[in-house]
């Protein structure tokens, strides 16, 4: 599709599957990291909430957030939100 739509593309422009998913497991390991440093730097208590829910299709989903507070970049506090 790529090639179609790109008359000027090459086949070896185009990233293979695993070079992207590679990538993309990257890039899920520094946010993670990030994350888990921002949860530390935390100022006092983490607050966890969660949700259950499922499509008509009975597919099931969950999901898990923390809410904490961290000192903003002018000394204010930020209520900062990450789904985990």
């Amino acid at each position: 599709l790529l090639l179609f739509i790109g008359t000027d593309l090459k086949d070896s422009d185009i990233p293979h599957r695993t070079k992207l998913a590679d990538r993309i497991v990257q890039h899920f390991r520094k946010e993670y990291l990030r994350m888990i440093d921002d949860i530390k730097n935390s100022l006092g208590r983490l607050s966890w909430t969660s949700d259950i829910w499922s499509r008509v299709t009975l597919e099931s989903y969950l999901a898990v957030t923390v809410h904490y507070l961290v000192c903003g970049t002018r000394g204010h506090l930020e209520l900062r939100s990450r789904l985990v």
